[in-house]
């Protein structure tokens, strides 16, 4: 997991094109003003963190015995791993700001490509991409620290080896002959310190391995979503038809990927769950991966277009959440998609026409609504 030439140079590029378009600000031109957006405590990477002080060393004199020299050479050799112990500390405490600090700027820009995508845009937007090859340095920087935390990870197991081979040689030496008295207090004083000194390699052992399995998944999920922010940028919103419609003189709904009407039997109101999920393309999409999502106005003109065209479509109302999604992602998804369906009816559609599903994806990073038109 080395951090090679070609990631920097990958990195190196995306920053000096950022740095190149931030004196004309687009992220201001295209949201009218500078982007300020939310996320929660939820959305950043759940870190470790103990802070892993060394122990501190006994001082003592030479006793002049030939123990009493592997004391001072053991006491050494202690010392040596207590500041190890203190380089791996730092690293670790400079990296977990790494993280936070790029995931609340990687959270800063999606959440601000969310907002435009929700409302719609032009399909292509090379403002929305500049922002997305921002979010890709964002996991560029990612892997980098997961390096990072892998690197302090063996650095670690390579001071529990060395700890546990000082602790079978103090141990050892308790029965070297020509010890005086004070030799033996001080191997036991150097005992103590050496497995109070596992103690904290081991600490730090499991919660750098944590902190790290915690950042690949997180870097996964970034990079998955970078993909559907691709795909959403491309036709220039998150569904097919909840772009903004163009002036009133030329308004046209593109009917390509609305099915006629036909029958349907209906499901009931609340969320029932279908394995499969629904086929074809979505008509709209809204996706709750922060807070204060505004979908309303675009579902409405959405929801109202299609009415204009044939007002018999059936609507399923699909709450989506991820395969490995916790019980609360998946209640916020079933809540929004209730919300949903009392926003479409309020658009005019029979609450009969309506159907409320749920299903788990594969794709999905977050809770969605994802609705469609039979």
């Amino acid at each position: 997991m080395k951090y090679t030439f070609r990631n920097l140079c990958i990195l190196s590029c995306v920053l000096i094109l950022l740095s190149g378009c931030a004196a004309d600000s687009p992220f201001k031109s295209l949201f009218g003003k500078e982007a300020t957006t939310n996320y929660s405590k939820n959305d950043l990477p759940t870190l470790g963190s103990t802070n892993f002080e060394p122990v501190e060393i006994s001082r003592v004199g030479n006793t002049g015995t030939l123990v009493g020299q592997k004391v001072i050479a053991f006491r050494n050799e202690l010392s040596k791993l207590q500041e190890s112990i203190k380089q791996n500390n730092d690293e670790l405490q400079n990296v977990r700001s790494s993280v936070i600090n790029n995931a609340i700027d990687y959270h800063n820009t999606t959440a601000a490509m969310e907002a435009k995508l929700q409302v719609g845009t032009t399909p292509g937007n090379p403002i929305m991409y500049q922002m997305l090859q921002k979010t890709q340095s964002n996991v560029v920087i990612m892997d980098e620290n997961a390096n990072t935390l892998n690197k302090i990870y063996n650095q670690a197991v390579s001071d529990m080896s060395v700890v546990n081979n000082l602790q079978e040689s103090i141990r050892a030496t308790y029965s070297v002959s020509g010890a005086v008295d004070e030799d033996h207090t001080q191997l036991r004083t150097l005992e103590n310190e050496c497995n109070q000194t596992k103690l904290i390699i081991n600490s730090l052992l499991s919660e750098v391995e944590s902190d790290y399995g915690r950042q690949i998944e997180y870097t996964n999920t970034a990079r998955r979503y970078l993909v559907s922010l691709d795909r959403a940028i491309k036709v220039g919103s998150y569904g097919i038809n909840n772009a903004p419609l163009p002036p009133a003189q030329n308004q046209q709904f593109m009917t390509s990927n609305l099915p006629q009407n036909k029958p349907i039997r209906r499901e009931g109101r609340k969320p029932q769950s279908i394995e499969n999920g629904v086929k074809g393309k979505p008509l709209f999409v809204a996706k709750f991966n922060h807070d204060n999502i505004n979908y309303k106005d675009s579902l409405q003109r959405t929801i109202k277009a299609a009415q204009s065209k044939n007002g018999g479509f059936h609507y399923e109302v699909v709450s989506v959440s991820p395969v490995n999604a916790s019980n609360a992602v998946s209640d916020l998804a079933q809540k929004q998609a209730v919300a949903v369906f009392e926003e479409i009816t309020k658009a005019g559609v029979s609450p009969d026409k309506i159907d409320l599903l749920s299903r788990r994806s594969e794709q999905a990073t977050g809770a969605e609504v994802q609705i469609f038109v039979k």
